[in-house]
This record gives structure tokens, sequence and C-alpha cells, in this order.
């Protein structure tokens, strides 16, 4: 299993140092694209249109942080929340952050079968 304090979350901060895009949106609130390969935020950021909100468009990661507002100790309440309802028969979506994401260590296939549905705007 991955260490515990180098986790990713895959619903991250578009402003963390660290950030990376692992997909774009098919237009604004739209299915995710996976990337071949995450890509640095800070690069993309750069070109957004000026007042778009970057989860809008971008799926984001940054590292898993101990005062998330989704923690309760060492779980993401996310992810369990994720996976509550199964979704079964639906592939994986190609990830180059499964071997180090917090969902996939916590949760497995469901929480990775879920992600692409998961809005990471504030306020959802």
């Amino acid at each position: 299993m991955a260490d515990p304090e180098q986790l990713w979350c895959p619903s991250g901060s578009a402003y963390a140092p660290e950030s990376l895009v692992l997909a774009v949106r098919e237009g604004l609130d739209g299915p995710p694209s996976y990337l071949p390969a995450p890509r640095p935020a800070a690069e993309a950021l750069a070109g957004l249109p000026p007042g778009v909100e970057p989860r809008r468009l971008l799926r984001l990661a940054s590292h898993c942080v101990p005062h998330c507002l989704n923690r309760a100790g060492d779980t993401c309440t996310l992810a369990t929340r994720l996976t509550a309802t199964p979704r079964a028969g639906s592939p994986l979506p190609p990830c180059p952050l499964r071997p180090v994401c917090k969902w996939w260590t916590q949760s497995g296939p469901p929480a990775c079968r879920a992600c692409p549905q998961v809005s990471t705007r504030p306020g959802q």
C-alpha cells in the first residue's frame, strides 16, 4: 500500500503547488477526458478563460491533506460516500494517479468507477 503521507486526492485544489491536471472536461461541467499523463496545473491555469472556475474545465489532483473537510482521521469520507452506490460494470477510467490515489488505496475499484462523476467545484 502507498505511504499515507504521500497520497493524492483526485478531487484536489487547483492552486496547491504540486497540483496536476488529470483530465479536461468536455465543456463546462462536462464529463472528463483523462489525459495519458498528468500535467502541471499551473500551465493549464494560465490558459483558462477569465472568470472560469478551474474545476469546471479541469479534473485536478493534489496531495491529500489532514485538514480537508472530507477527512475523518485517516479516512476520506468523500470516497466512502462515493462507494455507497455501486457502479458495477463500468470500466475503470485510465488514471496514472491510481498507485498513489487516496480513493483507490481506501476503496479500490468502486471509487475509481465513481471518480468521473464527481463534481469538484466548491459548494457542490
